[in-house]
């Protein structure tokens, strides 16, 4: 196990759905038309008599314990010290085991390469002491990196899952969150429960 584990935090009650972060990593990342890594989705949940609606960022989650490492037949995944799930292009056979595998859906096939991509923390801007394109692009502050292991010092008042999502524990995902806050949601946009971003429009 890493003694540094690389990760995310989403704050719900930040977040206003504009997908700067969507648009960031692909213009950063100089992705192909129509490929996204990171993905905004509006989410729904009934608490008593009130409904509670909120967006949700998400992206690969950099796990613990990684299917896509633990599946994919050519060895074509690593995992950095600082806990960051690495793909390497040049070993993969564009099977897409890991894109079944994956409970998060996190790595997609390339339809230009043919070949698995997913987000990879931008470790090198890590490496250079910046921070990943989607953090550095969301203007509310919703979004940023993390330490999995040293989170309490970091932000104590988070946790692993949101109402109204399955966030699978098996693999360990390295995302936490701010708890919601009823009623606090900022929501500027009228996305329907479930959509995404997609093609660049919706």
């Amino acid at each position: 196990m890493p003694r540094t584990q690389k990760g995310f935090l989403f704050d719900p009650n930040r977040c206003l759905g504009c997908r700067a972060c969507i648009m960031a990593c692909a213009a950063g990342k100089d992705l192909p038309p129509g490929i996204y890594l990171r993905h905004v989705t509006r989410q729904e949940f009934r608490k008593g008599t009130q409904i509670i609606q909120y967006y949700l960022s998400t992206s690969c989650n950099h796990c613990v314990n990684p299917e896509c490492l633990r599946l994919c037949p050519e060895q074509a995944f690593r995992k950095r010290r600082d806990g960051i799930v690495l793909h390497d292009l040049s070993k993969c056979n564009g099977c897409g085991d890991c894109t079944r595998s994956c409970p998060f859906e996190a790595p997609i096939v390339n339809p230009t390469t043919g070949k698995a991509i997913k987000c990879d923390f931008c470790y090198d801007k890590l490496d250079e002491g910046e921070i990943p394109f989607c953090v550095a692009a969301c203007p509310v502050q919703a979004l940023r990196q993390i330490d999995i292991w040293h989170l309490k010092s970091q932000a104590p008042d988070t946790v692993k899952r949101l109402h109204g999502i399955i966030t699978l524990q098996i693999t360990r995902p390295s995302i936490r969150y701010h708890a919601l806050k009823s009623g606090k949601q900022i929501l500027r946009d009228p996305v329907r429960k479930g959509d995404e971003y997609e093609n660049g429009n919706l």
